[in-house]
């Protein structure tokens, strides 16, 4: 009996359509599988049943990167949350989006789709980089000479105004913070500078008496009685005096009373030294009151916009380096009143005072001396500006003058027949 050709679909080639390639026979009836086994399992070509191809993947194959794309997340990750009207759902291993309880919402297979359809909002995404939120990371807030929050345009101009001030506050706060370490480590410096403020020169530093290093010998007499005797001269307590030393020596007083009379001494040097730091410390608040007034007053200045009678405008167009820069008052403020001009030796000046430093000696002078002739006729920088104005205006009569006494007139000589020639015309 001959043998039949059997493919692995169990089809012979006695029934049903040929296939053109191998000159086997398809089967119409896909119904009619015959197994290599004879039994009735899975198809090997499948690899899965009906009822399991529609399954996820198993739980436990979560390192297995061969993941059939309808199980796909997108960029989600296991773990990840997501927020759907009002309700949070996370991220499975397997995929899956469950609640809090284990529920499923949405099966792995189906997540990539649905986000499709779906507004996403990723809230670890950097939001629009402005001023706001460069000040809320930063989480410093720049106040004025007043307390009050200054504000800062919010362009790069005022991004790069607002970084610069924080530059300059933490630095100032670092210089200060070093500076209280040193006056802490050594007490000793920061009384020096307190009294040289006070005094306004250090002459007499080293004679301010500190006797809190004395230590007494209960068997050195002489001692005991240079203290006693040096607190009687200080005090002026005359009732220290020889007799009454000869009575402590004589009941064995002398160590308790010169005890006594020490902590006296050294309390009244630390009073002393408190009361430098003291008036030194009013002298600073009362120095820094006045600036703070002082450029109160030229702050209320500027926005006045008068200035000694001569009225600023409101912007202006300056060339700085080449760029035609757009310049107002609060910047000319800046100008006068902000260090921000670094000098070799790492020290900060305003622009203005770095601008006055670049005048050669004859410019400094012609300054001085200009100021000097108001000063003298009584006059104002408005004085000056009107001579200029008159004088520009004088400058524009004489050149229109000239330019009139130099006009041609021209003649036109008609003819009697009403035709005119070009050499009729006189020049």
């Amino acid at each position: 009996m001959a043998v039949q050709d059997i493919d692995f679909e169990g089809a012979d080639n006695t029934g049903g359509g040929s296939n053109p390639d191998t000159n086997t026979v398809v089967p119409d009836n896909k119904d009619d599988v015959t197994h290599l086994n004879g039994g009735d399992v899975d198809d090997i070509t499948n690899g899965s049943t009906d009822d399991n191809k529609d399954k996820p993947d198993d739980k436990g194959d979560s390192n297995n990167d061969n993941h059939n794309d309808d199980t796909s997340t997108g960029e989600l990750n296991a773990g990840d949350q997501l927020e759907v009207d009002g309700v949070v759902y996370t991220v499975a291993e397997n995929g899956d989006l469950v609640d809090d309880k284990g529920n499923v919402f949405k099966e792995a297979k189906d997540v990539a789709e649905w986000l499709k359809s779906v507004d996403v909002t990723n809230e670890n995404e950097d939001s629009t980089l402005n001023l706001a939120s460069i000040q809320e990371a930063v989480g410093i807030t720049v106040t004025d000479e007043n307390g009050k929050t200054i504000e800062f345009t919010d362009d790069a101009d005022g991004v790069k105004s607002y970084i610069d001030s924080v530059i300059a506050l933490r630095s100032t706060e670092l210089q200060e913070a070093a500076v209280n370490r040193l006056y802490q480590d050594n007490p000793l410096l920061k009384q020096f500078q307190d009294y040289v403020q006070l005094k306004g020169t250090a002459k007499g530093f080293g004679d301010i008496p500190d006797r809190s290093g004395i230590k007494l010998d209960k068997n050195n007499e002489a001692q005991l009685v240079a203290v006693i005797k040096m607190a009687a001269q200080e005090f002026g307590n005359k009732s220290l005096n020889d007799n009454y030393i000869k009575y402590l020596r004589d009941s064995g007083g002398l160590y308790d009373e010169a005890t006594n009379q020490l902590a006296a001494l050294v309390d009244k040097d630390k009073a002393y030294r408190q009361q430098i730091e003291t008036q030194a410390a009013e002298q600073r608040k009362q120095e820094a009151d006045a600036r703070a007034s002082y450029w109160e007053k030229v702050n209320n200045m500027i926005n006045s916009r008068v200035i000694n009678g001569y009225k600023i405008p409101d912007s202006f167009t300056r060339e700085v380096d080449g760029k035609k820069v757009v310049i107002t008052p609060n910047d000319f403020f800046t100008y006068l009143s902000e260090a921000t001009v670094e000098q070799k030796d790492g020290s900060k000046i305003t622009a203005y005072q770095n601008d006055l430093a670049k005048l050669t000696d004859d410019e400094f002078m012609a300054r001085e001396m200009l100021d000097a002739w108001l000063m003298f006729t009584g006059g104002t920088y408005k004085d000056l500006i009107d001579m200029a104005v008159k004088e520009n205006e004088v400058r524009r009569l004489i050149v229109k003058s000239k330019q009139s006494r130099s006009a041609k007139s021209v003649k036109v000589v008609k003819k009697q027949d009403g035709k005119t020639s070009i050499d009729d015309i006189v020049l």
